[in-house]
């Protein structure tokens, strides 16, 4: 067996939005960072063809800037976004070229020297007197350890964190139900018109159940103003289509996202209930199901809803979307009475207000309620309450599972890693923890590169700036 050592200040354990971000503050601080990846690409999430939902908040109002708005800005100017578009439904939508996100998030790493080792996933930990000496990793045959001062856990189902022994929770409260998994497929030659004409007809089509929340105005004339939207419909069909045993997913209604090529929309509407992303076999045979949902479920599109007689699936994407796993827990826990009452703590490193958004696991109903007001996220959850060098940003963060699945959308992500790189550098120069740093100074490091903390910069904030 090949194998290959590596010492740097910071590690940080996954590509996606928050390990991207955290890997690229730390080294635009000066640390030496390596960033290690499972796939053969970066972006994670952000390259499935998923917009960016959680910029603007029920009012329409900016929360979200930093290294997460840095991203969008530098897209826009390569085609790649079209800005932030306030939405009725999802409070706003910022679609991106999946490709492109791609490519910028090479660009950036390559900027700033962050060492990049894609397809290896951690196998091992080191922990002595609650401290990681070393996280081992295999990738092709090849056996890969890393040793740091300080690690970073961005893989979304804290991998890292569980090898190293750490507490956490899984599903939502009193049932430990996961939300469930999807596989994201793309569909060309789609007659986006012929469906908002058809829709503008059928107003039934756009009719939801009672657990979910949305305003007026999310209707086809909405949708034909612009290609940055997100399409969440077609009810009516579905369920007929279901009492004839024609429809081959578990879910009330089509969600696509519209790509900014005409006839192109990315597909989010398979679903894969009863899964646990962090079993094997339970993962194997979600990949494996949604593969197959994504044609049943073009075939029955194609016969039966107008726009689509044409349609053709152009790529099946290579990679599950998780929506929930582990969440580890932190010197701070973060709960849902907080955030719908839209505390902003002190020690707030990230602002969120997307939706409380909960993919039933066991059937195909969803809960979908707003967050009236911006809440804060402490800097305390992205901070191990165990290890003493163990960092995490995304979704495996210390939250309580609706929280989760209101911080869980990108943008928040991308504030979270962006914080824990912040952090972890400024411990390391102080030569102290993670869990000694004054937040201040974190809040400090990150206002001055843009980032959104207070209502005071929510209400003066431009939409795009």
């Amino acid at each position: 067996m090949k194998e290959y050592a590596f010492e740097c200040d910071i590690a940080v354990i996954g590509a996606g939005p928050a390990g991207l971000s955290a890997a690229i503050t730390a080294a635009r601080m000066g640390k030496n960072v390596i960033m290690i990846e499972k796939n053969g690409y970066l972006g994670g999430n952000c390259t499935m063809g998923l917009p960016l939902l959680g910029f603007l908040d029920l009012d329409g109002r900016r929360i979200t800037g930093g290294i997460a708005q840095e991203y969008v800005s530098r897209l826009q100017k390569v085609g790649g976004s079209q800005g932030h578009r306030t939405c009725p439904k999802h409070n706003s939508t910022t679609n991106i070229t999946p490709d492109a996100f791609k490519v910028l998030a090479i660009e950036m790493c390559r900027e700033v020297g962050v060492k990049i080792l894609l397809h290896s996933e951690a196998i091992e930990t080191e922990v002595e007197n609650r401290e990681i000496k070393k996280v081992v990793f295999y990738g092709k045959g090849n056996r890969i350890t890393v040793k740091a001062p300080t690690f970073i856990d961005c893989t979304g189902d804290g991998d890292v964190a569980y090898l190293a022994g750490c507490s956490y929770e899984m599903g939502q409260v009193g049932t430990g139900v996961l939300q469930p998994p999807t596989v994201m497929f793309t569909l060309e030659n789609v007659d986006t018109a012929r469906l908002f004409d058809y829709i503008e007809q059928h107003p039934d089509e756009m009719t939801y159940s009672a657990s979910i929340e949305h305003r007026p105005g999310y209707d086809a004339p909405y949708f034909r103003a612009s290609d940055n939207h997100v399409f969440v419909g077609l009810r009516s069909t579905f369920t007929r289509l279901r009492e004839q045993g024609k429809c081959p997913v578990d879910r009330e209604t089509l969600i696509y996202i519209k790509s900014f090529h005409p006839g192109e929309v990315y597909v989010n509407s398979t679903r894969l209930l009863n899964t646990d992303a962090t079993d094997i076999l339970s993962l194997t045979n979600a990949e494996l199901e949604g593969q197959l949902q994504a044609p049943r479920l073009t075939e029955m599109l194609r016969e039966n809803v107008p726009g689509f007689e044409n349609c053709f699936i152009s790529a099946i994407n290579p990679s599950l979307g998780v929506r929930e796993t582990r969440r580890f827990m932190g010197i701070s826990y973060l709960t849902s009475d907080r955030i719908c009452a839209g505390e902003i703590p002190e020690d707030t490193i990230a602002l969120g207000a997307y939706k409380i958004d909960i993919h039933s696991g066991v059937d195909r109903s969803t809960i979908f309620k707003a967050v009236k007001e911006p809440y804060g996220i402490p800097y305390g959850c992205l901070v191990s309450r165990e290890i003493k060098n163990l960092m995490f940003a995304g979704r495996c963060v210390s939250v309580d599972a609706e929280v989760m699945s209101s911080l869980r959308v990108m943008p928040q992500c991308m504030s979270m890693g962006e914080a824990a790189g912040v952090g972890a550098v400024l411990a390391q120069n102080a030569g102290i923890l993670p869990a000694e740093v004054d937040v201040e100074d974190v809040r400090a490091e990150l206002l001055k590169n843009g980032a959104i903390l207070t209502m005071e910069q929510v209400n003066s904030a431009p939409v795009n700036p």
